[in-house]
């Protein structure tokens, strides 16, 4: 129901809860959410056992915590419905779902009279780390989704290009967001870990096989590049690309596997005071890491992906991973010459202000939310994102 104030009352469920450090679209709800509650709408996550809650709200945003069945296959899939069925109990006006496994439950308030938006996030059925009836799962889901939900989100271009060439679905375009403004470049976190400043090559995320970390790793311990490769990030289950990194760093001293990095702006210190940011990434969509990445001045060497492309814009530095181009093209870029490093960083900074903005992120949210609302009908927004960043 509408409240007096003009706000929305918004459910939002298919992340671990608010805040989230553990990257995707996790850690853009913890920047959406608040902002949201800041305007004035009355916002309620609905987050997944097993995670640490120390009280019922966050920067206003309500936490309800809801039971899911442990394990990577099946704790998407409980929660999802048991906080679907929360969410409709509730009433909220709309209703946000992120992660495309749960396009069928969106149809439990679709078809009783709540309006649903869905972030479809990236190409799920084409991980490597699901096995062959999970990615079966997430191509249904994609194939389903415009008939259970009002609103399907598609965080870029390429990516509503994905929706409308294979499923035949119409989305709206919002790229994930990123904020920079409580970080201040800090070389001490760098230094604890006994690196110097522009003395590393980082690369980080998920230990998923999609992003590639194992075949830079193993590209890097082929080549002759002297600076040391450090790797961030972990998996949530027993990954062996975990173990084929531990493996390298124990028979190659360049390469260091040092983990999950909790801490946010110690994170950041780690990826700005790099020479070169890699990112592998290789399935779909804007990456929440790659727009903080770039927002802090990063020095970026991206996989080469539209989706990449599309996020860094026309002056892209991309790679392919087929045994010279990942070496020539780290090579060529700790080479240049510091006034041309300086240069392509801050444009990489001003990119990512410019083009993926909070505030313009969130408008658009809001936009859709409240047109879904009002409508309960199909919506689809024409956003400046549309025709790719």
């Amino acid at each position: 129901m509408h409240r007096e104030h003009g706000g929305l009352d918004i459910g939002v469920y298919g992340a671990r809860g608010v805040p989230s450090t553990y990257s995707g679209y996790e850690t853009f709800l913890t920047l959406l959410l608040p902002e949201l509650a800041r305007r004035g709408d009355r916002v309620t996550m609905y987050c997944r056992s097993g995670e640490e809650f120390t009280s019922t709200s966050w920067r206003g945003v309500r936490r309800k915590v809801l039971p899911a069945v442990p394990g990577k296959n099946f704790s998407t899939l409980s929660h999802g419905l048991v906080a679907s069925l929360a969410a409709r109990v509730a009433r909220h006006d709309v209703v946000l779902v992120v992660n495309v496994a749960n396009a069928p439950y969106c149809a439990i308030g679709r078809y009783t009279g709540q309006p649903t938006v869905l972030n479809v996030d990236g190409q799920e059925w084409l991980r490597g780390k699901w096995g062959k009836a999970a990615r079966t799962v997430f191509h249904r889901s994609a194939r389903v989704a415009r008939r259970t939900a009002n609103a399907l989100i598609a965080d870029g271009a390429a990516m509503a290009d994905v929706y409308r060439d294979e499923f035949d679905s119409d989305t709206t375009v919002i790229p994930y967001c990123v904020t920079t403004d409580d970080w201040r470049p800090d070389e001490k976190p760098v230094r604890n870990l006994g690196l110097e400043p522009g003395g590393y090559v980082l690369i980080a995320g998920r230990h998923n096989p999609e992003n590639n970390i194992d075949a830079i790793a193993r590209e890097y311990a082929a080549s002759d590049l002297p600076m040391p490769l450090v790797v961030l990030g972990t998996a949530n289950y027993d990954s062996p690309v975990t173990a084929a990194i531990a493996e390298l760093a124990r028979t190659d001293e360049r390469v260091r596997l040092i983990g999950h990095v909790g801490d946010r702006n110690a994170f950041f210190d780690l990826v700005h005071h790099a020479a070169v940011y890699v990112h592998g990434h290789s399935v779909g969509g804007t990456n929440p890491s790659l727009v903080e990445a770039m927002g802090v001045g990063a020095r970026i060497a991206a996989f080469d992906t539209p989706f990449s492309r599309e996020t860094l814009g026309p002056d892209a530095t991309c790679f392919e991973l087929d045994g010279h181009s990942f070496a020539e093209t780290i090579g060529r870029v700790i080479s240049d010459e510091p006034s041309v490093d300086a240069k392509v960083r801050a444009e990489a900074a001003a990119r990512a202000r410019e083009v993926f903005s909070v505030d313009a992120v969130v408008t658009a949210y809001r936009d859709l939310l409240a047109a879904t609302a009002a409508s309960r009908r199909t919506t689809v927004l024409r956003t400046r994102w549309a025709s790719g960043s």
